[in-house]
Order: structure tokens, then C-alpha cells, then sequence
């Protein structure tokens, strides 16, 4: 089966900029297992002020949040994925809109063939196709990168929607459809 990394498309240059969430919200409350804590957090947060706030479909940094319709899609492919809910708040334009943060499982899907430089990073990442292949949506266990996985079949709904601001890369995989597809 084919992977594509999910992230924010930075040829959008108006993007919407969420300000002060990684001081609310740590990085060590982005797991399923502590996600209740973040009902006690007030999750309403300011964005950049610019002239123009292009509201895209996906936003990557500091936290992953996700527009309604992206999420609703992607709650149809992984009806058990948990999302909490996200206000950016325009103060100066006097409007709110509605986010949603989304906590993917890390799943240990590395293949063997994955390349690491020194620091820990990665140089080549390659994922085990069939410890993948439960899982729709995910996060890579095991990497420094906080990369957001999708599988094919979540990519190419995203791609057959109108959707802005997403981009996909394709992850190279090992595995049964990987020794098929070989050119």
C-alpha cells in the first residue's frame, strides 16, 4: 500500500498563524493517552495579525489542527481517532473559527531500510508496509520528525476534495505492494 506524508503547503503565503499554543498546549499532552488532560486547557487562541488570514484546510505547526470538513472526512476513515476541539480568534476582525486538533496513534512501522544521519534524523525513511497497514492515519514511532501519515485511500479523498493548504508526499514503503509496483 502506498504512505504519503500529510503537512501544510507553504506556497501559501497568508496562511493562518496560530499564536501561543505550544506554551498552552505541550508536546507531551499530543498522545491518546494523556488527551483528557487537554479538557482542562483553555483552547482558544489568537492568530498573527495580518492584513488578509487565508483559513486552510490544514495546519501543521506548533499542533496539527484540522478544518471541520477535513475532519469529518477524516473521522469517516478512522471513527475511532480522537480530535479536541481548537478557536483561533481574529481579535482585531472580531471572528472565531473552529479547529480541530488531532492526535494520530504512533505505530512502530520503521523498515530496516530506513536511514538515520547522525543527530537522529532522518535521511532516508522507508515504512514496513504490513506493520502499517491497520492504520488509516498515523504517526511514525521512533523518529524525531513529527510527521502525519495518511495511507492511500485517505489521500486521494483529501485530493478529490477542494481542499486548501494540504500537501501530500509519497513515503517510500517495504513490503508486498512496494516488490509489485517496482520500476
Amino acid at each position: 500500500m502506498n504512505y504519503f506524508i500529510l503537512s501544510q503547503d507553504e506556497r501559501i503565503s497568508n496562511a493562518v498563524e496560530p499564536v501561543g499554543i505550544s506554551q498552552v498546549i505541550k508536546k507531551e499532552l499530543l498522545t491518546a493517552e494523556r488527551m483528557e488532560e487537554l479538557e482542562a486547557i483553555d483552547r482558544q487562541f489568537p492568530v498573527l495579525d495580518k492584513r488578509a488570514n487565508d483559513y486552510i484546510d490544514f495546519i501543521e505547526k506548533p499542533v496539527p489542527l484540522l478544518s471541520g470538513p477535513v475532519k469529518q472526512l477524516v473521522g469517516k476513515y478512522e471513527p475511532r481517532l480522537q480530535f479536541k476541539s481548537v478557536v483561533l480568534m481574529d481579535l482585531p476582525k472580531l471572528s472565531q473559527v473552529l479547529y480541530w486538533l488531532i492526535i494520530p496513534p504512533k505505530v512502530s512501522c520503521l523498515s530496516a531500510q530506513t536511514e538515520f544521519h547522525l543527530d537522529g534524523t532522518l535521511k532516508k525513511l522507508v515504512i514496513d508496509e504490513a506493520l502499517a497497514a491497520p492504520y488509516t492515519i498515523f504517526k511514525i514511532d521512533g523518529i524525531k520528525e513529527d510527521y502525519i501519515i495518511v495511507n492511500i485511500e485517505l489521500a486521494e479523498s483529501i485530493l478529490r476534495r477542494a481542499f486548501r493548504g494540504i500537501r501530500l508526499s509519497k513515503v517510500q514503503t517495504e513490503g508486498k505492494w512496494s516488490a509489485v509496483f517496482r520500476y
